[in-house]
């Protein structure tokens, strides 16, 4: 084989290492925000928990002022 077909070989290989590191470092990225979004998706359910409290009370008020059920 000439020199320049090691070349490219070498090329080739070194190319191939960095898509894989790239791959590797873009995955673990995607598991740290996969993470994060669970955790958001976490919060808004505890949200919307304390908003339905909340509404409850609105309506329990609601109603003792106006002295009737809202519809």
């Amino acid at each position: 084989m000439t020199p320049e077909s090691w070349t490219v070989i070498g090329t080739g290989i070194v190319i191939l290492v960095a898509i894989a590191t790239s791959n590797r470092q873009i995955r673990g990225e995607m598991n740290e925000i996969r993470g994060e979004i669970k955790e958001i998706h976490g919060e808004i359910g505890r949200l919307r928990e304390r908003m339905a409290k909340l509404e409850g009370l609105l309506e329990g008020l609601r109603e003792a002022i106006t002295g009737r059920r809202a519809e």
